[in-house]
């Protein structure tokens, strides 16, 4: 009787010293230093479906590229200046009746029609961010924006962290405003909201879950379906030691219903990855 009275004290006092260990954070901040060149391999497949009526356009198009990041300067608090580009690209297109076209640039200097304008932008600065240690967006230029839309739309390029260290199975959200064009031409602000979740955390790198909604109330399809691109949910793989993403993978499975007169509806698929190239 007293081995088991002394074995079940054992066990309650093992557990009382379990349930006393403080649950294991993790502070997640990029790690910027000056003059490194990040690159990532992204592919990006996108398939639309347009019915109006009795016409229906399927257009397939898929994008495999470079995207280089280079730091010009980190400041004291962990801010970097960070300056974008696309050394190369490959595009193809293929559309309902069968016609493709395509256009790579480590093999072809002229690109065919409809590519003309992809050439002007390769190897060039096409954005320069000054991004803080949380991933926040602190300020941005855009040098190839063509539209108002572009110009209005600076997408973040970073995920926000928490201010706080977090344990495995945090939540947290980050809201921000998109701009569409409505009916009358004119720039529409919609509030937007991304949630994430730290998933896992294993040999370093922690599994990011997160997904993108439209928080304000929209009335006009036509408008709802320019937004059907951004309502993305994906997995994001961050290096907690060296501070930087290596892996990101997101889809897109929208459709909206009479955007453009009753007998219409607009169907997207993407699926979107973005890998780093170890040095």
């Amino acid at each position: 009787m007293r081995c088991i009275t002394f074995f079940a004290f054992f066990v309650l006092i093992s557990f009382a010293a379990l349930a006393a260990e403080p649950e294991k954070t993790f502070q997640l901040r990029y790690k910027w230093h000056e003059g490194d060149v990040l690159e990532w391999e992204v592919t990006h497949s996108n398939r639309t479906v347009t019915k109006v009526g009795t016409q229906e356009e399927n257009v397939d198009t898929y994008t495999h590229s470079m995207k280089s990041w280079k730091v010009e300067k980190v400041a004291e608090d962990g801010t970097a200046t960070v300056v974008n580009s696309v050394p190369w690209v490959d595009m193809r297109e293929r559309r309902e009746d069968g016609t493709t076209r395509t256009f790579d640039s480590r093999k072809e200097i002229a690109p065919k029609d409809g590519f003309d304008s992809v050439p002007e932008s390769l190897g060039r600065d096409l954005s320069r961010v000054r991004i803080s240690a949380r991933g926040e967006q602190v300020s941005r230029e855009d040098y190839r924006a063509t539209t108002i839309v572009q110009q209005a739309n600076q997408a973040y390029v970073c995920i926000q962290f928490p201010e706080e260290a977090i344990p495995v199975g945090h939540s947290w959200t980050h809201q921000y405003p998109i701009y569409a064009q409505n009916r009358q031409g004119q720039l529409q602000r919609v509030e937007m909201i991304q949630r994430f979740k730290l998933e896992s955390v294993s040999d370093g790198i922690a599994k990011i879950a997160y997904s993108t909604k439209i928080l304000s109330p929209i009335q006009d399809r036509a408008l709802q379906a320019q937004l059907l691109d951004r309502l993305y949910e994906g997995i994001f793989l961050f290096d907690v030691e060296r501070g930087r993403a290596i892996f990101l993978s997101e889809r897109v499975d929208e459709s909206v219903m009479g955007f453009r007169g009753e007998v219409s509806s607009l169907k997207v698929s993407i699926n979107f990855t973005e890998r780093l190239i170890l040095q």
